[in-house]
């Protein structure tokens, strides 16, 4: 039996968790392993990791657990929220009684929209409690710039204490330290010419499936048979990819010639390619459509087509 008081054993596994993280060998795993051990450590059952989009006024869902749908790709924008309140002050928040601020949350949604906002068909829902009651969204932030929000929820009104706030706090920094780190790594591999793939061609499958993309260039919205996929960075990123598919038979690429790619428009400064990626991996896995990305090593990538594609470009409103 254990003589440790609740206090060392939560940093007991603080320990735990930060050793989980020093071993994961890229984002994707990272991102996993840190909702992973929320759950699994310390019974945070339902939770969402959050990363600031390239313009810096929206963040996007890159993990979540505990949920009937994934939701990757959802979007909150600054302010919005409780995640969007913390994002812009970039302080943590802690709610006992969420349901009345989510009210709230759907009413200004419905005014945004009467007043020909997004419209819902291009955009994928958060994923959240029906019935949550208390919530706490933490900022994660390394060198004073703001990576992302991460934040945890339940059903139960007041479940969480100020520890527990702090303790998200510190798991955020290690998130947001630990980000930062893939990313330099990421960038200095690509410097160094390391990941460089020779294109080849790839003969498709004979198969009387057909799947039929559609792009629209206004806003990068990309649609699988009629049905909305992702839009934004991630979305021209694929059509960039389907592309040169097409064209020439590729199917392995590299990070660097994506983000070198100008048809992106991608910042030079915290490009957030590598969170892209996985976003879209993601989302195409939990659409469990007959495209999907590997990745085949430190800056690499291989893209996988099932039976024939057909390539609809829209260049007006749809």
């Amino acid at each position: 039996m254990s003589s440790a008081s609740p206090r060392d054993e939560r940093v007991l596994l603080l320990a735990r968790l930060s050793a989980r993280l020093a071993r994961c060998p890229d984002l994707d795993s990272l991102v996993e392993s840190t909702l992973g051990a929320l759950d699994e450590l310390f019974g945070f059952s339902h939770s969402l990791l959050l990363l600031v989009d390239e313009r810096g006024d929206r963040l996007y869902t890159i993990a979540s657990r505990g949920y009937d749908a994934e939701g990757v790709g959802s979007e909150v924008r600054m302010g919005e929220g409780v995640i969007g309140m913390v994002a812009e002050r970039a302080e943590s928040m802690r709610v006992g009684n969420l349901r009345q601020m989510l009210a709230y949350a759907r009413t200004v949604r419905r005014v945004y929209e009467a007043r020909g906002g997004e419209a819902p068909s291009r955009e994928i829902p958060l994923p959240g409690l029906a019935r949550a009651e208390s919530q706490v969204a933490v900022p994660a932030m390394v060198l004073g710039q703001l990576v992302g929000v991460l934040a945890i929820e339940s059903e139960t009104k007041v479940a969480f204490r100020v520890e527990d706030e702090a303790l998200l706090g510190v798991v955020a920094t290690l998130v947001a330290s630990a980000i930062e780190i893939d990313w330099a790594h990421e960038r200095a591999a690509a410097d160094a010419g390391m990941g460089e793939v020779a294109s080849r061609p790839v003969v498709t499958p004979p198969s009387p499936a057909t799947t039929r993309v559609r792009f629209f260039t206004v806003d990068g919205s990309t649609f699988l048979d009629g049905d909305y996929l992702i839009k934004g960075v991630a979305g021209r990123v694929l059509w960039l990819l389907l592309g040169h598919h097409a064209r020439e038979g590729r199917i392995d690429f590299t990070n660097k010639e994506v983000r070198l790619d100008p048809s992106l428009e991608l910042p030079e400064f915290r490009d957030n390619l590598e969170s892209r990626l996985i976003l879209l991996k993601r989302r195409l896995d939990e659409r469990d459509a007959p495209i999907r990305i590997d990745k085949t090593g430190r800056g690499r990538f291989r893209l996988l087509v099932d039976g024939v594609l057909r390539l609809e470009e829209v260049e007006t409103e749809r």
